[in-house]
C-alpha cells in the first residue's frame, strides 16, 4: 500500500454479499450532471503540459467551442452531443485513438450510470450499454448495483477532500448472448473517472483520521456514510470512460473450476449439463457435446455400480460396451499410451468399428478424446464432440489443456469416494487384504454396493479361488520347548540359590528350627527342578518364594545387618518387570527373536522381489520359528494369465531361499547368547487346490475333502519320524522335502542337482519314508544337507538375486 499525504493508507475492498449490504436509498443518492467541461480543461492544459501537442489543432478546437458554447455548459439533453458531433469527435480524439477506433470496446457514459453518449462501433454493435437491464447483464440485483455505484462516488469524495485513497477492486462483468451462437460472452469493465469532478455544496465537514478510518472499516454500511457525508452536500459533473475487455475464456474457466469443486456438477444430470454449456461457451460451439468416463482399464470399476462415474458419449451407465470393445477402436491410443486424439470426421474412417458406429448413430462426426491424468496415472478420459466435421481441431486442444487438470481433479475425487465406499465394505466384511487378491474383494464389495443401490436384498458374496498351487515352508527352532524349559529351570534354580543364601546368613544370627525347615524346602524344590520341570513347578516355586521367603527380608535386613549383602544380591537379580531371575529366559527369548527376525526380514525382502516376477499370495506367521504359505495360480490374478513355468520357478526359488536361510542362521549362531538351532521343512503338493475366505475367522482356508488332507499334513508333519525309527524327520543343518507323488520327487531332484552345482548343498541326498501320522499315510521325503563351508557360485550378500538364479535354472 502506498502512503498518501495525510498518512492515510490506500484501502482496497471487495464488494460484500448482498445480504451484508446496508443501503436504504432506492436510487442513486448524489446529484450528477453530464459535462464536457473537464475534457475541455484537459485540452487547455495540454498546450502547457505536452511539448508534442499540436497547438494548431487545439486552437482549432477552441474556435469550435466558442462557436458552440452549449458544449461548455452542463448538458441536460444528450441530443446536444449529436448536434455538435464534429466538435465532439475532435474532443474525444485522445480518448478514442483513431487507430483503435474499429476494434476497441470503449464508451463514455453519464456519471455513475451506464447510459452511453459516445461509443466505438463495435461496442454499439454488442449493445453492452444499450437497452437497460443492467442488473441482468451484470448478474447483480439493483440493491448491490446501487451500493457499488454509491461506494465508488464516495471514493472520489475521500480522495479530493480528505486525501484518503479508498478503492473498490472488484470489476463489473457484463454477460450477454452472442447474436450468432446464442452463447454467453463475458466482458470485464474498467471505469476511468479522471474526467469526473466532485464539488462540495457549502463548507467541507471536518473528519479526523480516526473518523475516516472508522468509515472505511465499515464500508458496507452506507447509511453510516450518508450520515457522516450527506449526499446532498456533494455534486458530480463530467463523465466516465468505460473500457471493456472480452474475458469469456477466463470467466468460463474460473466458473468451471468453481463448479468442479462440487461433486454434484459431475454426478448429477443438471450439473453435467451446466458443465457442457460452459464448454460450449469456452469453445464457441453451440452444438458441442461433453463426455466423461473413468478409465475402463480398471476392471474393478467395470461394473454397473462403478459406472455411475460414466457419462461418456457411448461409455454410459447403461452401456453394454466392455473393455475388449475399446482395444481396436479410436479410444485405444488414449487408454494404452495416454495420447490425445482428434478425429476430423468419423464417417471418413476406413473401417469404423462398433464404437465408431455407435458415435455416428448419435449424430457425432467430429471428436476429441483426451486422457485425464492424476499424479502421473491415467484415471479417465474427457470427450468433446461436434456434429460438424472439423469444428474441433488441433488448435482446440490448446484450450483443452487448461481445463483437463480441473476435470481430472473432479474425476479423481469421484473415484476416491467410490474407493472409500468399497474399502468400508472390505473393512467391515473382511479384514486387511493381501494386495494380490484385493481386486477380488473390491469386486465383491462393488457388487454388494450395486445391489444396495438397487435396493436388492443381498449378502456379501463368497471369495473363492480355485485351481491354485500351494507352497508351504517352515523354519522351526530345534527342541524349542526343551530349550525354554531349560531356561526356566536355570533361572528358578539361580533364584532358589540366592534365597538360600539369605536364609543361611540369617541362621548365623538366629538359630531357629523354622529356618532349617525353609532351607530343607529350598533344597527339595531344587532337587525336583534338576530332575524335571513339571507343569506346575514354576508357579509353586514362585509362590513359595513370594509368600515364605521374601516377606522375611525386611526383618532380617533391619535386625541383622550381616544378611544385607545376600538380600541385595537377591533383589538385584529379580529387579525387572517380571520380579524373578530372568537371565537364561532372556537369553533364550533374545536368541529366538534374533533368529525369527533374521528369517522374517530376509524372507520379506526376497518375497517382495518375487512378487515382481509373478504375483502370488503370501502369508507368514511366527511360532517358535516361522511358517509361511504361498499360493500361485490364474484365478488369483485379475488378468487370469498363468504359465506352469512360474510355478517351477517359485518352487526352485523356495528351495534356494530355504538353503540360504539355513546358511544365515548358521552364521548368526556365533552371536547368539543361546546357540539355538533351526530345522527346515518344505511340503510339496503338485495338485491344485481351492481356498475360500472365511468371514468368521477373517482368513483363507482350504475347501474340499482332498484339500483338507493337505492342511492336516501341514499341521502334523513337523513331529514326523522316519519309518521304523525314533529319528525326527527334521534335523538341524538339513532340509526335509516332503512329497506324496513320484513325479514330485523327480522334479525336486532336478532342482537339487542344480543347487549342488551352485554349492548350496552336500552331494548326499537321503531318500526317506515317513512313519504314518494320524489320518495321513504314504508320505515320503528327500532330505538334503546344507553346505556351510563352500563358497557359493552366487553370493546373495554381494548382490546376486535368488530370483534371477532360479529363473535361469527353471528356463533350462
Amino acid at each position: 500500500m502506498r502512503k498518501t499525504r495525510d498518512n492515510f493508507h490506500e484501502t482496497v475492498v471487495s464488494i460484500p454479499n448482498r445480504d451484508e449490504i446496508i443501503l436504504s436509498a432506492e436510487q442513486f443518492p448524489f446529484k450528477t450532471t453530464l459535462s464536457l467541461s473537464p475534457l475541455v480543461t484537459y485540452w487547455e492544459n495540454k498546450i502547457e503540459t505536452d511539448p508534442n501537442c499540436n497547438v494548431a489543432r487545439v486552437n482549432e478546437l477552441a474556435g469550435l467551442l466558442r462557436k458552440n458554447p452549449e458544449l461548455l455548459e452542463p448538458i441536460e439533453d444528450v441530443s446536444i452531443i449529436d448536434k455538435y458531433i464534429d466538435t465532439v469527435d475532435i474532443l474525444m480524439e485522445d480518448i478514442f485513438p483513431s487507430a483503435l477506433w474499429e476494434n476497441d470496446l470503449r464508451a463514455t457514459v453519464l456519471p455513475f450510470h451506464f447510459d452511453s453518449f459516445y461509443a466505438t462501433p463495435r461496442l454499439e454493435e454488442l449493445d453492452l450499454l444499450g437497452g437497460g437491464n443492467y442488473t441482468q447483464k451484470l448478474n447483480v440485483d439493483l440493491k448491490t448495483l446501487l451500493f457499488r455505484q454509491t461506494l465508488s462516488a464516495y471514493t472520489l469524495i475521500l480522495e479530493k477532500f480528505y486525501n484518503a485513497n479508498f478503492m473498490v477492486d472488484e470489476p463489473f462483468i457484463f454477460s450477454i448472448k452472442d447474436k450468432f451462437t446464442k452463447l454467453d460472452r463475458h466482458y470485464k469493465l474498467i471505469i476511468d473517472l479522471k474526467f469526473m469532478k466532485v464539488k462540495a455544496k457549502g463548507p467541507i465537514k471536518k473528519l479526523s483520521t480516526q473518523e475516516i478510518n472508522f468509515l472505511i472499516n465499515r464500508y458496507n454500511d452506507l447509511d453510516l456514510w450518508m450520515q457522516k457525508l450527506p449526499p446532498e452536500n456533494y455534486e458530480f459533473s463530467g463523465f466516465a470512460i468505460c473500457d471493456f475487455t472480452d474475458v469469456t475464456n477466463e470467466e468460463t474457466i474460473s466458473s468451471l473450476r468453481y463448479d468442479l469443486l462440487d461433486q454434484d456438477s459431475v454426478t448429477t444430470q443438471e450439473g453435467f449439463e451446466s458443465l457442457q454449456q460452459k464448454l460450449r461457451v469456452l469453445f464457441g460451439l453451440p452444438g458441442l457435446r461433453l463426455g466423461l468416463a473413468s478409465f475402463p482399464a480398471l476392471q474393478e470399476f467395470d461394473t454397473n455400480y462403478a459406472r455411475k462415474t460414466w457419462n461418456g458419449l457411448v461409455l454410459t451407465k447403461s452401456s453394454p460396451i466392455k473393455l475388449e470393445d475399446l482395444v481396436d477402436s479410436i479410444y485405444a491410443p488414449v487408454l494404452a499410451k495416454g495420447n490425445t486424439i482428434v478425429v476430423d470426421d468419423l464417417e471418413q474412417l476406413d473401417e469404423p468399428g462398433r464404437l465408431e458406429q455407435e458415435l455416428i448413430k448419435t449424430g457425432i462426426r467430429n471428436l476429441i478424446i483426451a486422457p485425464l491424468h492424476y499424479e502421473g496415472k491415467t484415471i479417465g478420459m474427457l470427450e468433446l464432440a461436434s456434429p460438424i466435421p472439423g469444428e474441433l481441431n488441433a488448435l482446440s486442444t490448446i484450450k483443452l489443456k487448461e481445463i483437463l487438470p480441473l476435470f481430472a481433479l473432479a474425476l479423481n475425487r469421484m473415484l476416491e469416494e467410490l474407493r472409500s465406499s468399497i474399502q468400508n465394505i472390505i473393512k467391515e466384511k473382511y479384514t486387511a487384504i493381501h494386495p494380490i487378491v484385493e481386486w477380488r474383494f473390491t469386486q465383491a464389495a462393488i457388487n454388494l454396493l450395486d445391489k444396495m443401490e438397487r435396493n436388492v436384498p443381498a449378502e456379501i458374496e463368497p471369495i473363492v479361488f480355485r485351481d491354485i498351487y500351494p507352497l508351504y515352508g517352515a523354519s522351526d527352532i530345534r527342541s524349542s520347548a526343551t530349550e525354554r524349559n531349560k531356561a526356566i529351570q536355570g533361572d528358578l534354580l539361580d533364584q532358589l540359590v540366592l534365597a538360600k543364601e539369605v536364609i543361611l546368613a540369617a541362621k548365623d544370627n538366629l538359630p531357629l528350627s523354622i529356618l532349617d525347615e525353609l532351607v530343607y524346602k529350598i533344597d527339595k524344590y531344587s532337587q525336583n527342578l534338576v530332575h524335571e520341570l513339571g507343569s506346575g513347578d514354576e508357579a509353586n516355586v514362585l509362590e513359595f518364594l513370594r509368600t515364605e521367603i521374601e516377606p522375611l527380608f525386611n526383618h532380617f535386613g533391619h535386625k541383622y545387618p550381616s544378611t544385607q549383602k545376600a538380600i541385595e544380591a537377591y533383589r538385584k537379580a529379580t529387579n525387572n518387570p517380571n520380579g524373578v531371575v530372568y537371565n537364561k529366559r532372556r537369553a533364550y527369548e533374545e536368541s529366538l527373536y534374533l533368529i525369527n527376525d533374521t528369517i522374517s526380514s530376509f524372507l520379506d525382502r526376497e518375497e517382495e522381489k518375487a512378487q515382481q516376477i509373478f504375483p502370488h499370495y503370501f502369508e507368514k506367521y511366527k511360532t517358535d520359528g516361522l511358517e509361511y504359505n504361498i499360493y500361485i495360480g490364474a484365478s488369483l490374478l485379475n488378468s487370469g494369465h498363468f504359465e506352469e513355468l512360474y510355478l517351477k520357478n517359485m518352487r526352485l526359488w523356495q528351495l534356494m531361499l530355504t538353503c540360504e536361510i539355513a546358511r544365515r542362521i548358521h552364521k548368526l549362531r556365533a552371536n547368539l547368547k543361546l546357540p539355538l538351532e533351526i530345522t527346515q521343512l518344505i511340503l510339496v503338493h503338485s495338485s491344485p487346490i481351492c481356498i475360500r475366505f472365511r468371514l468368521d475367522e477373517k482368513k483363507f482356508d482350504v475347501e474340499g475333502a482332498d484339500n483338507i488332507r493337505y492342511e492336516i499334513i501341514k499341521k502334523r508333519i513337523d513331529k514326523a519320524t522316519l519309518r521304523g525309527t525314533d529319528e525326527r524327520l527334521t534335523q538341524p543343518g538339513k532340509v526335509a522335502i516332503v512329497y506324496t507323488q513320484p513325479r514330485e520327487a523327480q522334479e525336486y531332484r532336478r532342482y537339487i542337482d542344480f543347487l549342488q552345482a551352485e554349492g548350496y548343498i552336500e552331494p548326499v541326498v537321503e531318500d526317506l519314508e515317513i512313519e504314518d501320522l494320524q489320518g495321513v499315510q504314504g508320505l515320503k521325503a528327500l532330505r538334503i544337507s546344507i553346505n556351510f563351508q563352500e563358497q557359493l557360485r552366487h553370493d546373495i550378500d554381494a548382490g546376486d538375486e535368488l530370483l534371477q538364479i532360479a529363473q535361469t535354472a527353471a528356463l533350462n
